[in-house]
């Protein structure tokens, strides 16, 4: 188990601000927020209490908008011990991620998801996410990864379903998930503190502190509110003693049988023995290849039970200042650091939580943002205008051993040249493939600045509405370094970026880098919006109009660079089988793909539009409704650095051109909706009814026939019709029952492309489950002493899905023969077999089936005034829900929940 001084520390600094000398009393709403968090009504003690949301840009009820929305109140997100998204989903039904641990998960809310491609190529490869992430009013959204926010001190989050294009614009067209933060309270002191330890099965043991305080510097006038967190959660995945090689069938012997293994040894053993159509060469008896000598790589250095951990520390500092009776302004820094350790997902073949890994697995990711705000009234409108800045920045450092089960010129890089080139070079340059130690860094850095200014009328008038303008301005800088090359087989000479590429990080790169991108990617979005609203007949009969003018600007520059052909290899001396370094070599890499040449005529690439939004409600029942609703949504183009090799069979130049851009997928959403509030509200019922149709996916593939590189294209459309509800029963004032539900029927509708990638059509879309629930209950009662007793449960459950709608990447025979070419590439006999080019290698399915799975938690505790502790239990039964399996690198991963898990929990406030 690894120390957790650090955390304890940040425990009992938090500790000493939440236990100050100062007399309990209890906490009031900040002065300066509008609206309480939660309303219930006077005359009904059984009433349920209305969380107010701003998801339509006003302070609004949660249970009276005509929107899909889930909205959890800070107390409940404390109650439930929702620290960050992973626990989130829990109560979300109709949210999934694709997840590989902290830090790294894709958002997707009403099935709109096909794949996730691998964490070493997201920033540059990857496209924009399809749910919109805010932090208040700041977009906080990233090309690749989300951030992992760290839920502390939250006034609530809102998740809203379905596209949000008019008020929320690009990337929203599945729905936006909003943190609202705790303001600072303009008129009293108050500070508070949580701290939790607890203990995995198997596992190492967690602990966590999270704890602020609010100090009105000059009372109604100035206030400043500080929070700071720290959590260190323990591992509980073990990496285990393991060798590996590359694979390659032994027994090539056998009559009537081909060799298998890494799809580029396979070929070599096909094809290399061919020096002419007629004649072989030395290496080889007859269409016999002699397999070569293959080391191995052992973990021995990294066997550790439990190394999978990750700490979260952080904190924000807000202050509000109010100008006069009209106008105030408002500020906030956010600063989060996150280290994660190992790996979260674990290897079947190895055991039940257990994996095999041969290098570092680390994660440093580290993300700022400053909001600003200004508020006031211009005549009968409320204006605000916000602005943010977003810095973020990941370094990750992974394990890439097993890239050698399917990538194809792996051979190139850490075997010798007799391996793969035997014709070529007659067979006497080496017959060994060396330990296949590889890995890859990822350093990706954004910069993020947003404007946004919004007017609203007044919200008793029988027409309203909101007006805005908004702008935004992303920059990633992403560079990736692919630890490949083996200095046995003669990479011996260092070397730098091509002067021509003009490489963002120009670095002599180390000897092992075989492969590395050095991009640039920019969006700019300009936008104008509105909605307006008109009372047919007041307080009843609603109509809802709303547009967004999108304006949006993509480009990307920079280099894919690689050691094939660049004078990476030493000087070969056949006597002692070694390298020399040579003195003429050139010292760079060589350019795979120069973006600033490649794409000039495409990037930037310029996409405008108009989004728009219907809605119709009528409202009944003192507090019941029905809607109907049609909205639009999208998210922004991008660009492929080398989607195939121009020359090479099915890559002409138009096809290269076809392929090099790819445009903006878009969505439009039918729905109808309810929202009952039955029995003197003391039961609240909430259902939609959707259909979504999804235009021009974009989807990010690995076709190693088409291209080396990952590569993003429109492949197919997709439908969407679905359910999805929650109800909430207040029984007794004491007893509460909260449940949400949500049925999805995707279907792939249309080839977009001419394509062998794609599961058939008529299959379900990617993590969506066709049904999924939650249920929890809560009982808590005040007696007589003033202590609280409670206790609660919680049941979810999750329907089986798929990973990826890409079924398999078969890996055909090159047409290409090392010594022959492309154009006179021949059938080869081997072992009594005809082979051809184009004859099929088949890996593992890249879409894995998502078996269904439930998991339970509960907990019981006591509250009194401004304390309470609890203990507290989750995953129950020691389930292992496979949350995401993913077929990267020819092996099966699966991303599970951390094992049961039983603590203790203190709060206090004063």
């Amino acid at each position: 188990m690894k120390t957790l001084w650090s955390t304890s520390a940040a425990v009992t600094v938090l500790a000493a601000l939440g236990a100050g000398g100062s007399p309990a009393f209890a906490q009031t709403a900040p002065a300066t927020q509008a609206a309480p968090t939660t309303q219930a009504a006077p005359d009904n003690t059984n009433a349920i209490a209305d969380i107010v949301v701003t998801a339509t840009r006003r302070e609004e009820s949660l249970n009276k908008i005509p929107l899909a929305i889930q909205a959890l109140s800070g107390d409940s997100l404390a109650k439930l011990n929702v620290v960050n998204f992973e626990k989130l989903i829990e109560f979300l039904p109709n949210v999934r991620t694709a997840s590989h641990g902290p830090g790294t998960s894709s958002i997707f809310i009403r099935g709109l998801s096909t794949d996730s491609p691998g964490l070493q190529i997201q920033g540059t490869a990857g496209t924009a996410p399809s749910v919109a992430l805010y932090i208040n009013d700041a977009p906080a959204s990233l090309v690749g990864r989300n951030l992992d926010v760290y839920a502390a001190d939250l006034q609530r989050i809102e998740v809203l379903a379905g596209p949000q294009g008019t008020l929320f614009g690009a990337s929203s067209m599945g729905g936006a998930v909003r943190y609202i933060t705790n303001k600072p309270d303009l008129q009293n002191y108050h500070a508070g503190f949580n701290g939790t330890y607890s203990f995995t099965k198997g596992g190492d043991n967690s602990v966590a502190g999270n704890g602020y305080i609010n100090i009105p510097v000059i009372k109604d006038r100035l206030a400043v509110r500080v929070v700071l967190y720290g959590d260190q959660q323990g591992g509980y995945i073990d990496n285990v003693p393991g060798t590996y090689q590359v694979p390659f069938d032994a027994h090539i012997g056998q009559a009537g049988r081909l060799p298998t293994g890494n799809p580029l040894l396979v070929m070599r053993a096909l094809q290399s023995c061919q020096l002419t159509a007629t004649t072989t060469v030395a290496n080889c008896n007859g269409s016999q290849y002699n397999a070569p000598t293959r080391q191995s790589i052992n973990n021995s250095q990294f066997v550790e039970d439990n190394y999978n951990d990750a700490t979260y520390k952080g904190g924000r500092i807000a202050a509000t200042f109010k100008i006069n009776n009209d106008w105030s302004i408002e500020a906030m820094h956010v600063r989060q650091q996150l280290k994660v350790d190992g790996v979260f997902e674990y290897d079947p073949l190895v055991g039940d939580l257990k994996v095999q890994q041969f290098n570092p697995n680390t994660l440093r990711d580290k993300f700022n943002e400053t909001t600003w705000t200004l508020k006031g009234r211009l005549g009968f409108l409320d204006a605000i205008y916000t602005g943010s800045y977003l810095h973020h920045s990941a370094v990750q450092k992974a394990d890439y051993a097993r890239y050698s089960n399917l990538g194809l010129y792996v051979p190139y890089y850490e075997c010798d040249r007799g391996v793969y080139y035997t014709a070529a070079y007659n067979g006497n340059i080496g017959n060994t493939c060396y330990t296949p130690s590889k890995s890859y860094q990822v350093r990706n850095k954004t910069q993020r600045i947003t404007h946004e200014f919004r007017v609203t009328t007044p919200a008793a008038e029988r027409l309203r509405g909101t007006f805005g303008l908004f702008y935004d301005l992303s920059k990633l800088y992403d560079n990736t370094d692919w630890s490949y090359l083996e200095p046995l087989a003669g990479f011996i000479n260092p070397r730098r970026p091509n002067p021509a590429v003009n490489a963002h990080d120009p670095s002599v790169r180390p000897l092992q880098v075989g492969f590395f991108n050095d991009i640039q990617r920019r969006d700019r979005q300009i936008a104008a919006y509105g909605e307006a609203s008109f009372d047919i007949i007041p307080k009843q009969l609603t109509v809802t109009a709303g547009a967004r003018y999108y304006d949006e600007q993509a480009s990307i520059n920079g280099s894919s660079n690689t050691s094939f052909a660049s004078g990476g290899r030493g000087i070969y001396n056949p006597a002692t089988g070694t390298y020399s370094v040579s003195p003429t070599a050139t010292p760079f890499y060589g350019i795979s793909a120069n973006l600033n040449t490649l794409l000039k005529d495409v990037s930037p690439a310029k996409y405008s539009g108009v989004l728009l939004k219907g809605n119709i409600t009528y409202k009944f029942g003192g507090g019941s409704l029905v809607y109907a609703t049609y909205s639009e949504g999208f998210r922004p183009g991008g660009f492929n650095r080398r989607p195939c090799k121009v020359g090479a069979p099915g890559c002409s130049p138009a096809q290269f051109a076809a392929l090099a851009v790819y445009v903006p997928d878009t969505v439009k959403n039918y729905e109808i909706g309810t929202k009952l509030a039955l029995l003197n509200r003391s039961l609240q019922i909430n259902l939609a009814a959707y259909q979504i149709d999804w235009s021009n996916i974009q989807m990010t593939v690995f076709d190693q026939n088409i291209s080396n590189q990952t590569f993003t294209t429109n492949l197919t459309d997709a439908r969407i019709k679905g359910v999805e509800g929650d109800v909430t029963w207040r029984a007794t004032p004491d007893l509460t029952f909260n449940g949400a539900f949500s049925y999805n029927d995707s279907k792939l509708t249309k080839y977009r492309k001419n394509t062998v990638v794609l599961l058939p059509l008529g299959s379900p879309l990617a993590l969506s489950p066709k049904f999924q629930f939650n249920v929890r209950g809560r009982y808590e009662k005040e007696l007589s002493s003033g202590l609280r007793p409670f206790i609660q449960g919680a049941f979810h459950h999750v329907g089986k899905s798929i990973s990826s709608d890409i079924s398999n990447v078969d890996i055909r025979y090159q047409s290409y023969n090392p010594t022959l070419g492309y154009a006179n590439s021949i059938p080869i006999v081997y072992n009594g077999v005809t082979v051809r080019p184009g004859d099929v290698i088949s890996p593992i399915p890249v879409s894995q089936n998502q078996a269904a799975y439930s998991t339970y938690s509960a907990s019981i505790g006591v509250s009194k005034d401004q304390w309470s502790i609890e203990l507290f239990g989750e995953n129950l039964s020691d389930a292992r829900p496979q949350l995401y399996v993913s077929g990267n690198d020819g092996t099966n991963r699966i991303t599970t929940s951390r094992p049961r898990t039983i603590g203790l929990r203190v709060s206090t406030k004063i």
